[in-house]
């Protein structure tokens, strides 16, 4: 089984190779990604507020330090998330298809267990 480590871990789902040092830093750069844009949304409030305020005006300032105005920050807030979304589908294609894979030999569709285990390692 060249699938298989020695301590019996799968190392190869599917016919891409993925590490657990490729699951370990996905899961790190989701959380990072995570605290950032919990970071932004803690100081300037949701992403739909700040879409409401650029749609208002979008060149206010509001971040006098850094000049930025609400365009500025709903983009960074966007492309934070979005970022957050790309890792969480990386790590899908990764990891929970061959988990499904798994599943499915021993009778559980892949509908059967609703879990993100993403979430799961982000949370944790």
């Amino acid at each position: 089984m060249e699938n298989i480590t020695a301590d019996g871990k799968i190392k190869t789902i599917r016919c891409v190779k993925a590490t657990h040092e490729d699951f370990a830093k996905l899961v790190n750069l989701g959380k990072e990604a995570k605290k950032e844009l919990e970071i932004l949304v803690e100081k300037w409030g949701n992403i739909e507020h700040i879409k409401e305020m650029a749609q208002k005006d979008a060149c206010h300032v509001i971040d006098q330090k850094e000049n930025k105005t609400v365009l500025d920050i709903y983009i960074e807030m966007t492309k934070k998330a979005e970022q957050l979304y790309a890792y969480h589908n990386a790590y899908h294609v990764l990891m929970e298809e061959g988990v499904d894979e798994l599943l499915m030999t021993i009778g559980i569709s892949p509908d059967g267990y609703g879990y993100d285990f993403y979430e799961l390692c982000l949370n944790n």
